[in-house]
C-alpha cells in the first residue's frame, strides 16, 4: 500500500497539485484533486480530461489537460496537454529521493496575449505561481510531521521535455493581429537536485520552470512580428519613395 499512494503522489506532484493520501480508485483521486488543487493555485480553472496510472510498469498517464485565462484576459484556454506521461523508476521507489526519469509533455497548445495593460496572459499565471511559492506557509499538522519526521518524501525529476509546443500569439493589443507559431522543443534537467523537493515545492518547480521557457520562447517570436512589421512599414515608405537601393540593403540585412 506505500507504494501505492507514493506513485499517486508522483503523478498529482506533475502537474503541481499537492500530495493527498487517500484510499479508493486512483485515477479518479489524481483527476478530482489535480483539478481542485491546480484551480486554486492559479486562480483559474483547471480540467483533466483522463488519468491513467499503471502502478507495476511504473508509468503514468494524464490527458486531455487544460489552464484557462486568468481573470482579466479573454476566454479562451491559456495552456492545454494532449499527454502528460511519467516514466517512473520503481527500482528504489521505496528509498528517498523517489527518482521520476522523464516527464514528457506532448502536443502543447498555448495562448500568449497581452490585455489593455499590455500584460501577458501566461505571465499573470507565473506570478501567481511565484506568489504560491513565497507565500506557502505550514499548517500546524505539516509543522508537527515535519518535526516528528513523517513528511520526509522528496523527488527528483531528472528530466522534463515538452515537444510540439502550438503558440497562438495575439499582438492585438499591439496593433497587430494573431499569428500561430511552433515553438521549438526543449528540455529541463535535473528539477530537485541531487536530494529532492517536497512534492508542493517540486510541483511549483516545474510550473515556473515551463512557464519561464514559453514565455521566453513567446517573446522571441513576438519580437520577430514587430521586427517584420517595422520592415513592412520602411518598405511601403520606400515604395512610395522610389528609393530601392535601400530596400536591397534592408533585405540583405533581413537574411
Amino acid at each position: 500500500m506505500k507504494k501505492i499512494l507514493i506513485v499517486l503522489l508522483l503523478a498529482i506532484v506533475a502537474l503541481g497539485g499537492a500530495a493527498y493520501y487517500y484510499l479508493g480508485s486512483i485515477n479518479s483521486i489524481v483527476k478530482e484533486q489535480v483539478e481542485k488543487h491546480g484551480s486554486n493555485a492559479l486562480k483559474t480553472e483547471v480540467k483533466v480530461g483522463g488519468v491513467n496510472i499503471k502502478l507495476l510498469d511504473g508509468f503514468g498517464e494524464i490527458t486531455g489537460f487544460s489552464i484557462a485565462n486568468p481573470k482579466g484576459f479573454s476566454n479562451a484556454t491559456a495552456l492545454g496537454f494532449d499527454t502528460v506521461r511519467l516514466d517512473i523508476d520503481t527500482k528504489n521507489i521505496t528509498e528517498m529521493p523517489i527518482v521520476i526519469e522523464e516527464i514528457l509533455i506532448d502536443s502543447v497548445s498555448t495562448l500568449y496575449e497581452l490585455n489593455a495593460q499590455g500584460k501577458g496572459n501566461l505571465n499573470a499565471l507565473l506570478d501567481q505561481v511565484r506568489s504560491q511559492s513565497s507565500g506557502q506557509a505550514s499548517t500546524p499538522k505539516e509543522t508537527e510531521e515535519k518535526a516528528s519526521g513523517q513528511s520526509d518524501i522528496r523527488i527528483v525529476v531528472k528530466k522534463l521535455t515538452v515537444k510540439d509546443t502550438k503558440l497562438a500569439l495575439d499582438l492585438t493589443a499591439l496593433g497587430q493581429k494573431k499569428y500561430d507559431e511552433t515553438l521549438p522543443t526543449f528540455a529541463i534537467q535535473n528539477i530537485g537536485g541531487n536530494n529532492g523537493l517536497p512534492p508542493e515545492e517540486l510541483g511549483q518547480a516545474i510550473g515556473k520552470s515551463m512557464l519561464d521557457k514559453i514565455i521566453k520562447q513567446a517573446k522571441d517570436k513576438q519580437e520577430e512580428k514587430l521586427k517584420d512589421k517595422a520592415k513592412e512599414k520602411i518598405m511601403e515608405k520606400l515604395d512610395e519613395k522610389g528609393g530601392e537601393k535601400l530596400k536591397g540593403l534592408l533585405n540583405s540585412f533581413g537574411n
